[in-house]
C-alpha cells in the first residue's frame, strides 16, 4: 500500500456475503440477516446462525432505530485520512432488533455522546458505489 492510497479514506470491501447489506444501504435501507429457523437478527453477516447453527437466512429490512451502546474517540497514530480529522469518534449502536453495529454518528458533537441515547439510521454516500450506514439523533 502506497502513502497515496492510505491518505484517502479506506473503503469497505464488498464480498459475496456482504453485498446485500451494501446494496440495501445504497437504496437507503438498513438490512441485516435474519435466521429463517429461529428468527435471530445478526450482524455482521455470517454463513451460520450463532443461536441455532442454521445456515438458512433472509436479508431483512430493520427499523433503523437504535441506541448508543458505547463509543470511543480514536487519536493518532491513524491512517492520514483519519489523523487529519482526529479525534475520530467511533460508535457502537445496538439496533432495536438486537444486533450491534460499529458506525459513526452524524450531527452529534463528541461532547454530546451519551450511552443509551436514541438514534436513527441514516446514510452517507462516499462515492457512486459505497453508501455507509451512519446514525443521527432519533
Amino acid at each position: 500500500m502506497t502513502s497515496d492510497m492510505i491518505a484517502e479514506r479506506p473503503l469497505p470491501e464488498i464480498t459475496e456475503l456482504t453485498e446485500p447489506f451494501w446494496t440495501a444501504a445504497k437504496a437507503r435501507r438498513l438490512e441485516v440477516q435474519r435466521c429463517d429457523d429461529c428468527g435471530t437478527y445478526r450482524f455482521p453477516p455470517e454463513y451460520g446462525c450463532a443461536a441455532c447453527s442454521s445456515t438458512a437466512y433472509t436479508w431483512t429490512e430493520v427499523s433503523g432505530r437504535a441506541e448508543l451502546y458505547t463509543w470511543t474517540a480514536v487519536h493518532p497514530p491513524l491512517l492520514p485520512y483519519f489523523a487529519e480529522r482526529a479525534p475520530w469518534p467511533l460508535a457502537v449502536v445496538q439496533l432495536e432488533e438486537g444486533p450491534r453495529l460499529t458506525t459513526n454518528l452524524t450531527g452529534v458533537d463528541l461532547d454530546e455522546y451519551e450511552i443509551g441515547m436514541a438514534l436513527q439510521a441514516d446514510f452517507e454516500d462516499l462515492d457512486d458505489e459505497i453508501t455507509l450506514v451512519v446514525f443521527r439523533r432519533g
